[in-house]
């Protein structure tokens, strides 16, 4: 099934192609039968009368009659100059129809060549020709050029093609800019409204109804950006109330466990925020990652961090952005595993290599490939704190950037985490995964 067609356009190239194939040679089929035939069947009677009259007679009366029937059909006896053995592909047909019909009136085996010149020439010769040769000129053929044949048959068929593919382009162009635009509501930008207006109905009904899809979308992300802040407004006033309160408590030990469980909370209100806005207001500029892992360090301390950082080329990205996916990498390494974290940066294959690696007992094979969804976490994690959102922050933050990220548990112990980054230059903008939501 490889050689299958898979674009509509080459399919519909395919149809229209083998439609206008079978119409065509239908066509000629029945051109043959009603056009040619019957000339030929009309000059093999005249070649074997002439025939008769030429070499089975000996009389005056029928040597006159050969004359009268030569003057009128330009069949009579005469001496090739030079003949083609093999004969023009286009005419074999004819001159094999007609070899049989004059065989089947004769009786006996039938010698003919074909002359190839301006008006075609049949020579006709048979044992009971005593070695002569008649000329049989196709005048039923000249009214029939092969050459006007074979323009015909593929000028008309080649025009077929053309206008079907034409027609076909015409419907895959708005199938392949819906595609587009499907892949951009995916990402969560915003998008166009598609014109309602023009094509056929049926493409005019698809773009309406898309454009509603799309409008009820981006209201529903709205409304869901809108929900999750005022949730977070309305939860952070009262929780800074506790967190004063609990400050004057006179219980030291009880406060502390308070205002850690405060500042948890807080945290993964900023962690829901951040999964809906994933850097939608800011600009990308030219950033060198080494500087940005830099920055994000200086958070940490040293005895539990180390750095193998390479030179690297400039980057296409969201600085506030990256720096967030670079402090949940890290944090979750250091919360979730143990130190030392190692962070490495590397080129190769014109791609920028970022791998995180914690020393911790890394986690269960199965539960690699639920990380990186939102509110998944390992084994470990559910024993700890958190949202279970931080790698999938990470995951969207790369895809933003169209790079890759995967994760493996490391030979030694920990789990590893490796993110690519192509090196794009400044004409790749990274993408806003959701666009529009404010």
């Amino acid at each position: 099934m490889k050689l299958y067609p898979r674009t509509a356009f080459v399919r519909s190239a395919i149809v229209v192609g083998l439609v206008i194939g079978i119409s065509q040679a239908l066509t000629l089929w029945f051109f043959a039968r009603n056009a040619y035939l019957p000339g030929i069947r009309e000059y093999a009677r005249l070649t074997v009368l002439q025939a008769e009259l030429a070499f089975s007679s000996s009389g005056e009366e029928d040597a006159r009659l050969a004359q009268r029937l030569a003057g009128a059909t330009g069949i009579e006896v005469a001496t090739p100059d030079n003949l083609h053995r093999g004969t023009v592909l286009l005419s074999q047909p004819v001159v094999s129809r007609f070899r049989e019909e004059v065989q089947e009136r004769l009786r006996e085996p039938v010698t003919v060549r074909l002359e190839d010149s301006r008006q075609p020439v049949l020579w006709v010769s048979a044992p009971s020709f005593q070695k002569q040769w008649l000329r049989v000129p196709m005048e039923f053929f000249r009214d029939y050029d092969r050459y006007l044949l074979l323009g015909w048959g593929v000028t008309v068929p080649l025009l077929a093609i053309i206008g079907g593919l034409l027609i076909a382009r015409g419907l895959n162009l708005p199938l392949r800019r819906l595609a587009r635009v499907a892949l951009k509501v995916g990402r969560g930008e915003a998008v166009p409204v598609l014109n309602t207006s023009i094509g056929p109905e049926e493409i005019q009904a698809v773009n309406a109804a898309f454009n509603r899809m799309t409008s009820d979308l981006q209201q529903a992300q709205r409304d869901r950006a809108l929900l999750l802040a005022g949730v977070s407004h309305d939860l952070r006033t009262p929780l800074t109330r506790l967190r004063l309160s609990a400050e004057f408590m006179q219980d030291e030990e009880l406060a502390h466990g308070i205002i850690e469980d405060i500042e948890d909370m807080d945290a993964i209100l900023d962690q829901f925020i951040s999964f809906i806005r994933d850097g939608a207001d800011e600009q990308p500029d030219l950033e060198n990652l080494n500087e940005l892992i830099q920055e994000v360090a200086g958070k940490y301390p040293t005895e539990q961090t180390r750095f193998e950082l390479q030179d690297l080329p400039r980057l296409m990205l969201k600085r506030l952005t990256v720096k967030r996916m670079l402090a949940n990498l890290i944090g979750n390494a250091l919360k979730y595993g143990a130190p030392p974290v190692e962070v490495r940066t590397a080129v190769m294959e014109n791609v920028v290599c970022l791998t995180v690696r914690d020393h911790g007992k890394g986690v269960r094979e199965e539960d690699i490939p639920l990380l990186l969804q939102p509110f998944s976490r390992g084994e470990k994690a559910r024993t700890l704190s958190g949202s279970g959102l931080g790698l999938a922050i990470v995951k969207r933050i790369v895809d933003m950037h169209h790079g890759e990220i995967r994760l493996a548990n490391h030979e030694h112990g920990g789990l590893l985490v490796e993110v690519r980054f192509p090196v794009t230059g400044k004409f790749v903008q990274p993408e806003s995964l959701s666009a529009g939501v404010r």
